[in-house]
């Protein structure tokens, strides 16, 4: 694999883990139980595949730094700074197009920088087969095989099998399906030919451009001027210039949703997409009344709840039940399991308030 680079999408900003996650230390730098941020297990896992030289991120310019103390072996020229926000459509085409200069038979894999995968060496075994897929100019994303119907997911639908190896079969890809409601998600469990869209990706540099000019050609074109600006060291001034014209728009929408060259690898991966505060709060033990605790908690009675406290303070709690507690220096946020997703409600509601 020796064309084989890891690319981490590094841009998100986590509201639903707010007020832990904010715009200026979004989640994907944020502790794990190992001890270690998202974004350092993130390369972790697939750094014996890939060297230095073939490890890249892309992120928001007032991330940078961030990520240069989290990932001190990265090179810095590395490390793609976006000027704002423009979703994932236009970050991969920046870094397939910068990659390809380098290496024009480059493979890309990429990964988003805040998700938890606890199986590494299925994850590998499955970038192997994917490589090899690649290889032979197929757009290859790593689906995750359901284990509950999750509401809270996109989903994408496979039909036949092309190839297998490494102990996993792939598929085509038939479609791509919204978040669902519950009742469609159960009915997606029970056909087996649905999985969860992890937003893990593999193909060649030319071949995923190659779908840009059919697909996004004005993109591609503004791509192209911006690695290849007219007169040497205009690269910055390009980017200013161009980057916040380009189209925000997702990899999904703008190319995965209109191609027919997908495969997708059903996998088991002990994924978790840690999007809000019950998925992080999983990922810590749990006592025997299930109380996941970081930072100093002292409590009667209470069951099913997670506490977060990264302050000098104690909490306590009594008689609580299906409860996030979060304390930081500034603020607590407490909210009921089952609005959990309303945390990022909140989060821009305090946005706007500082304003």
């Amino acid at each position: 694999m020796k064309h084989f680079n890891a690319v981490i999408l590094a841009g998100g900003s986590g509201t639903r883990l707010w007020p832990l996650s904010t715009p200026s230390f979004p989640k994907q730098f944020l502790p794990l139980p190992s001890g270690h941020s998202m974004i350092q297990e993130t390369l972790e896992r697939v750094a014996p595949l890939v060297t230095p030289e073939q490890s890249w991120v892309v992120t928001g310019k007032s991330m940078a730094p961030l990520v240069e103390e989290h990932l001190p072996t990265l090179h810095p020229d590395h490390i793609l700074r976006e000027p704002m926000g423009r979703n994932s459509a236009p970050a991969i085409a920046w870094i397939a197009a910068t990659i390809a200069k380098k290496d024009p038979e480059a493979i890309i894999a990429i990964f988003s920088a805040d998700a938890v995968i606890t199986h590494v060496e299925s994850l590998r075994q499955t970038l192997y087969l994917a490589y090899e897929l690649a290889e032979q100019g197929k757009l290859v994303t790593i689906g995750i095989k359901p284990t509950h119907p999750e509401t809270g997911y996109g989903y994408i639908r496979f039909a036949q099998e092309v190839s297998q190896g490494y102990g996993y079969q792939a598929f085509q890809a038939e479609r791509f399906v919204e978040k669902p409601d519950l009742v469609t998600a159960q009915s997606y469990l029970q056909d087996g030919h649905y999985v969860w869209n992890a937003g893990i990706f593999i193909w060649s540099v030319k071949a995923i451009l190659a779908e840009f000019e059919i697909h996004l050609p004005e993109m591609a074109q503004q791509i192209q001027a911006i690695v290849d600006p007219a007169h040497a060291g205009d690269e910055n001034i390009k980017l200013e210039a161009i980057w916040p014209t380009l189209q925000p728009i997702s990899i999904d929408y703008g190319i995965l949703e209109k191609t027919t060259n997908l495969i997708v690898i059903p996998a088991n991966l002990g994924w978790n997409d840690v999007g809000n505060w019950e998925q992080y709060g999983a990922l810590f033990p749990a006592d025997e009344q299930g109380i996941r605790t970081v930072g100093s908690h002292r409590g009667i009675g209470s069951q099913n709840i997670i506490v977060y406290n990264n302050t000098q303070r104690r909490i306590y709690t009594i008689g609580l039940e299906d409860t996030i507690v979060v304390e930081t220096d500034e603020m607590t946020v407490i909210c009921h399991k089952s609005h959990v997703q309303r945390v990022k409600e909140l989060a821009e509601q305090y946005q706007k308030e500082r304003k």
